[in-house]
């Protein structure tokens, strides 16, 4: 698989089965981050750094880019965690926009579009015709709109609802998909 990475097997739980699923358990998980409670961190670690750390791949091409700034993420929530305020969105929502600025910070200050053809090995993809279309297509993604983007990588590459990617992005599930088709038009213009 061409976005194969640290505990990227599919293993990892889907959004709505993480820990703290629900606005309760969720709260409660922060009020124990925030007391230092060191078994809250690694639950969300286990639970997030898979989906963070695809994410990251996709948008930088590079897999010790997207393994540091996945290990990033958490590092900066804990030095935010005493001024977070859990509102109900979930904290997966809150870990993914730190990422999301960490990303967009090392692309601006590298002033360079992802290289995916740097990440990619012959035993991640099929053949030539494999990494050809892989790379058109990462390409093809890094012109969308960075809204778009996400969309796209969320709901393809991280297989989320449009609802759980609502939740992460601050959009309604409607939204999402006026987001999704908008970017596959698009994606298939630049493609053809």
């Amino acid at each position: 698989m061409l976005f194969d990475g640290p505990s990227a097997t599919g293993d990892d739980q889907s959004f709505s089965q993480t820990p703290g699923a629900n606005a309760a358990s969720e709260a409660g998980q922060v009020q124990r981050a925030k007391a230092g409670d060191q078994a809250v961190w690694d639950e969300w670690f286990d639970a997030f750094y898979p989906k963070l750390y695809r994410y990251a791949f996709i948008r930088l091409g590079r897999k010790a880019e997207a393994e540091d700034i996945a290990s990033q993420v958490f590092l900066e929530a804990v030095r935010q965690i005493d001024r977070f305020q859990y509102t109900g969105r979930p904290v997966l929502a809150w870990l993914y926009r730190i990422e999301h600025n960490l990303v967009y910070d090392r692309l601006k200050q590298a002033d360079r579009a992802p290289e995916p053809e740097e990440a990619a090995t012959a035993e991640q993809v099929a053949g030539p015709d494999a990494l050809i279309a892989s790379i058109d297509l990462l390409n093809a993604l890094n012109e969308l709109s960075d809204e778009q983007r996400d969309v796209i990588i969320l709901r393809f590459y991280l297989s989320m609802s449009a609802q759980e990617v609502g939740a992460l992005i601050g959009k309604s599930p409607a939204a999402v998909f006026s987001l999704q088709a908008r970017a596959i038009v698009q994606l298939r213009e630049r493609l053809r």
